[in-house]
């Protein structure tokens, strides 16, 4: 390997490391997609400062080539995975349509945190853009909540000027399946348009479109994707990698 290139190659798992590393970690954001990014980094630290004629033959040789195409695979899966994301993102939802404003953590303050912040923004501008569509804000209050996120969904809503006429809260779901479980319930109860429009996360849409596959939901299904602060958006797009298939075998 060429100067060039090993310099290239550190100066990328540097990249990667304070991405997936030192960014979300100043925040307390620690999931399987930090792991999975710091993993690559290293990876790529190994391959650049490897001495040359290192795993050359036997053993040491089938294992470096054996890693080396479980991280390509791992990285190709990966670009598929997110390229689906994109598309279902960009998924315009009907007008009018019943918006699902999904939760996410509640400040000890009781605001809402930047991820749910976002979320909330784009539902707000749904519903005032058309003013014949319903909300259920689903979220339950987790044990260091100091409110049901569906509470604090409400309280911004409210103060923003949507009417509380428009808003049913769903406080009991604790993860994305039981949002749209329970959420459905509410629809269905109150006769509200089966048409739905889903506030979340660019990174979260694909996950919702597989939910509501497994539950049998055939609405016309439109996205409202909130932007997620740029610092964060690599750790959770990569935790979508894992949280898809484990969605599809552990549902």
């Amino acid at each position: 390997m060429s100067i060039f290139l090993r310099i290239l190659g550190v100066a990328a798992a540097v990249a990667l490391i304070v991405v997936f590393g030192l960014l979300p970690f100043s925040m307390n954001v620690i999931n399987i997609g930090n792991i999975a990014g710091i993993a690559v980094a290293v990876w790529l630290l190994f391959l650049s400062l490897k001495p040359s004629g290192w795993c050359s033959s036997g053993v040491p040789k089938v294992l470096f080539r054996t890693a080396n195409g479980i991280f390509i695979a791992f990285l190709v899966y990966g670009l598929i995975i997110t390229i689906t994301m994109m598309t279902t993102s960009a998924i315009k939802p009907a007008e009018n349509a019943t918006v699902v404003l999904l939760g996410a953590q509640v400040r000890p303050t009781g605001e809402p945190s930047s991820i749910l912040s976002g979320r909330i923004k784009v539902a707000e501008k749904y519903l005032k853009e058309n003013p014949e569509a319903k909300a259920v804000l689903s979220g339950g209050k987790g044990s260091d909540e100091v409110m049901s996120e569906a509470q604090c969904m409400y309280n911004v809503l409210t103060a923003d000027g949507i009417s509380p006429d428009r808003l049913y809260l769903e406080e009991q779901s604790t993860n994305t399946t039981e949002n749209f479980r329970n959420s459905m319930k509410i629809i269905e109860e109150n006769g509200l348009n089966p048409n739905l429009a889903v506030a979340t996360d660019r990174f979260h849409q694909a996950r919702v479109r597989m939910i509501l596959w497994q539950q049998g939901i055939t609405s016309d299904v439109g996205a409202l994707s909130a932007n997620t602060r740029w610092d964060l958006v690599p750790t959770y797009v990569v935790r979508e990698w894992f949280a898809l298939p484990h969605q599809l075998l552990f549902r």
